[in-house]
């Protein structure tokens, strides 16, 4: 029996998909792994005290929501655009501390991205980004073409 062809597609989508939530799943375990390097980090940032917690905790679980969400089929298109307004988010924050707006330069996040410097890691969250949005993109439209006709 021939299986069905799979269309790039769906392979675009799904390969999107998996990276995101390989991408997650990586960074919210290297935080919870290395957790006084994480909070270290966090305390590094630009942001109030009072946020140092929610952001020590909650970053993980978003992110470790995100990665599961990104593999179940009928989560996918909401994670995908969940996960590309949280890069956004991300990669704005990096572009605004390489403007220099906050006065001084933040120590850098943990994991992989700890041994790239701050124009690096914008780079590569724009990369991220543009992958969220193209599976966002792509998703949306199968989402489409599987949804019944009204007419």
């Amino acid at each position: 029996m021939k299986s069905p062809a799979i269309s790039p597609t769906t392979v675009l989508a799904e390969g999107a998909a998996w990276l995101l939530a390989a991408v997650f799943a990586y960074t919210a375990v290297s935080k919870v792994y290395d957790w006084s390097g994480t909070l270290r980090a966090v305390k590094g940032q630009v942001f109030q005290d009072w946020m140092t917690v929610p952001l020590l905790y909650g970053l993980p679980i978003l992110e470790i929501s995100l990665a599961v969400m990104l593999l179940l089929p009928k989560t996918r298109r909401a994670a995908l655009g969940i996960s590309f307004i949280l890069m956004a988010v991300f990669t704005g924050y990096v572009a605004l501390v390489l403007t220099g707006i906050f006065g001084r330069i933040p120590c850098s996040c943990g994991g992989i991205l700890s041994s790239l410097d701050w124009n690096e890691h914008l780079i590569v969250n724009l990369v991220l980004t543009a992958i969220a949005a193209i599976g966002w993109i792509v998703q949306s439209h199968l989402t489409k073409l599987k949804q019944p006709n009204p007419l």
